[in-house]
């Protein structure tokens, strides 16, 4: 008995070391941790490293921006980079995106976010409120396909909405058209830019289908984690 034991635990110690994420998972699922706007720190939030309290040290301690650090980074540097910018946002949950987003652009740009059930708005519109930045951000309930699209209108779109490839393929065929000349779209979960990214198959099969095939109107750039990063062309649309 003693001997079984033994390996068991070797075996265990190895399965550890070489899948650490399986052991994160089962022990998040054993202690789960509701975040929400209701932790936000008593300070103003205006760059970057304010947002340190919506990230996660590891996958057990899951924080309120579902982004990893690399990701958040990539996406806030974008948001940051682009004067006046019109950003949209598909899908939202608590708001942890919406918020990097309302304390990395500037005084003179406007967020959409669109989700068809979000959690905890009000928390979020208090935050907002708290911090100087409601007035750039239009929260929307409802289903993506189903809002108005203005033709090379945003700067930047973020899909992390619905992750089957039927849906991602819906919001982007809907969207497509709308990211201007030398704009970026983003994917969330879909790409493997280094080990151990959360990708999913829809939104993978997704961004190679683009890459194949819709190159003179969207050049892929090299992956950030999960995120498939594209730049939109100065081609215009065929009609």
């Amino acid at each position: 008995m003693r001997f079984i034991r033994k390996y068991v635990r070797r075996g265990l110690v190895w399965m550890i070391r070489r899948h650490p994420h399986v052991a994160y998972d089962v022990l998040r699922q054993r202690s789960p941790r509701d975040y929400s706007f209701a932790q936000l720190p008593e300070r103003p939030q205006r760059n970057f490293e304010d947002l340190d309290w919506m990230f996660e040290s590891n996958p057990v301690n899951k924080g309120l921006l579902l982004l990893e650090f690399d990701e958040a980074a990539c996406l806030f540097r974008l948001a940051r980079s682009k004067p006046a910018a019109r950003i949209l946002e598909i899908g939202r949950w608590r708001g942890g995106s919406t918020f990097l987003f309302a304390v990395a652009s500037d005084q003179d740009s406007i967020v959409t976010s669109i989700d068809i059930a979000p959690q905890d708005d009000e928390l979020l519109q208090s935050a907002l409120k708290k911090n100087n930045l409601a007035h750039k951000i239009e929260l929307l309930i409802g289903s993506s396909p189903d809002a108005e699209v203005r033709r090379d209108f945003y700067d930047l779109i973020f899909v992390d909405g619905d992750h089957s490839y039927k849906g991602a393929a819906r919001d982007y065929e809907h969207w497509k058209k709308a990211v201007k000349p030398c704009g970026h779209l983003a994917f969330h979960n879909a790409a493997r830019g280094r080990l151990l990214t959360d990708a999913v198959a829809g939104p993978l099969r997704l961004v190679q289908e683009i890459t194949d095939r819709e190159s003179e109107y969207y050049h892929r750039q090299p992956d950030v984690g999960s995120l498939a990063l594209f730049i939109r062309t100065a081609k215009p649309w065929a009609v």
